[in-house]
């Protein structure tokens, strides 16, 4: 099936509900972006971690608006590691009460953390289960709101720059189910909840002769005024032509504290900007994932967090996190260091800081 010829078939639907309604709104532009600085320092066990480092974790710029009455646009790009990098790439129809169509590439509705933007996020870095969603991908979708529920579903493929003729479908609502044909291998894997490592405790290795991969969620989140918990559980099932099917699960919950008294915002779905200054955040997360099921040996781990943030105001804060991971049984794509047969643990932490600021 042809991606381009479902995408482009659903901006014929769209722009044909729209021209009901005259466009009489002049086209807008706002720019806007976010740099966020990190340095992190690696506690080894067994295996080297890579020691410690700084990084342009994201440097975003993005221009976004109005193109007519109804219809919005956004495009933007990273610059992190001196490359380039589309991010997002859409137009959005916004004229129907039940919800909003959006064209192009932009992320997929699955998962509260993945969902949550960077600029927002309680920790530097998210848990290990948004390994399992499939992110920004070229789509069409549709989302809105009734009441205190938010509802989304859409059609992808690939991303930008990577056309493989891979397909799938996403949905959201209490629940998140998600089914992708990606046509090709297959691979989960996540760092131990820090980036500026290349090391992944936890890795499937490329699985081949892959029919299609079906991804299912259940999220939940709780907040009275200062204090707020949220978590989320996956499962991810492998389906293949031949050899074994796993079935690789994870998990997570936290739970924060703003000392000063604010309150996260949450709308649409997904947390938003926290309207904080000269405010002090706590905050403790335990995740888990499990890639370990028949013969696919991609490990086990858990990873433990404590942060603590300060917002200077609600553009510009600093991040301090404490990670300590405890892979029981490490992917089986690592040989054991001290050159002994079978399986081995490993448990390195890291202390991570972040300078975060963005603009609109």
């Amino acid at each position: 099936m042809d991606m381009k010829a479902i995408v482009g078939g659903a901006s014929v639907v769209a722009l044909s509900a729209a021209l009901a309604a005259p466009a009489q709104a002049e086209m807008t532009v706002e720019i806007g972006g976010r740099i966020q600085a990190d340095y992190v320092y690696y506690d080894d066990d067994n295996i080297d971690m890579g020691g410690a480092g700084t990084e342009f974790r994201r440097t975003r710029l993005f221009a976004s608006g109005n193109i007519a009455d109804d219809w919005k646009y956004k495009a933007q790009y990273d610059f992190a590691g001196n490359e380039t990098e589309l991010k997002d790439m859409y137009i959005q129809y916004t004229g129907w009460d039940f919800g909003k169509i959006t064209l192009g590439q932009f992320k997929q509705e699955q998962g509260l953390e993945v969902l949550t933007s960077s600029k927002y996020m309680t920790f530097i870095e998210r848990a290990s289960i948004s390994a399992f969603v499939p992110d920004r991908r070229i789509s069409a979708g549709l989302a809105g709101d009734a009441d205190a529920w938010h509802y989304a579903a859409s059609i992808f493929g690939d991303e930008e720059g990577n056309s493989d003729g891979a397909l799938g479908v996403s949905g959201r609502l209490a629940w998140g189910p998600s089914w992708q044909d990606p046509n090709d291998d297959w691979r989960t894997r996540a760092r131990p909840e820090t980036h500026l490592t290349g090391v992944r405790l936890v890795d499937t290795g490329t699985l081949d002769d892959i029919d299609n991969v079906v991804t299912f969620g259940f999220e939940g989140a709780w907040v009275l005024g200062p204090f707020s918990v949220q978590g989320e559980w996956m499962q991810q099932t492998v389906n293949r032509d031949s050899g074994d099917e796993p079935d690789l699960t994870g998990w997570y919950v936290y739970g924060s504290w703003f000392i000063t008294g604010e309150s996260r915002s949450y709308k649409g779905g997904k947390f938003g900007r926290t309207k904080a200054s000269n405010a002090w955040e706590l905050a403790a997360r335990y995740s888990n994932m499990d890639l370990e099921d028949s013969s696919i040996l991609g490990g086990q781990q858990d990873v433990y967090t404590v942060g603590l943030n300060y917002y200077v105001n609600p553009y510009l804060r600093f991040m301090l996190n404490y990670v300590y991971a405890d892979a029981d049984d490490v992917s089986g794509r690592f040989d054991n260091p001290d050159g002994s047969p079978g399986r081995f643990s490993d448990e390195p932490s890291a202390i991570a800081f972040r300078v975060a600021m963005d603009f609109k």
